[in-house]
């Protein structure tokens, strides 16, 4: 088994999400959300409706609170 150590101040990735990363994921589901919810009404599957209506709503929540400078 091998340990593996890093230097203070290293992290295991270089990665970082930014505030815009954040925007188009948002935004991303936003428009899934509605697609979804679109597409499982004239379907008939309830749940998909739940699902795309609530993905939809939460991204409409986090992109006002956004605009807002709530976040």
């Amino acid at each position: 088994m091998s340990l593996v150590r890093y230097r203070i101040g290293e992290g295991v990735g270089s990665a970082t999400i930014t505030d815009d990363m954040m925007l188009l994921t948002t935004v991303y589901g936003l428009a899934a959300g509605t697609l979804l919810t679109v597409l499982a009404h004239r379907l008939r599957q309830r749940w998909m409706v739940f699902w795309g209506a609530g993905l939809a709503l939460i991204s409409l929540a986090y992109l006002l609170a956004a605009l807002l400078g709530l976040i």
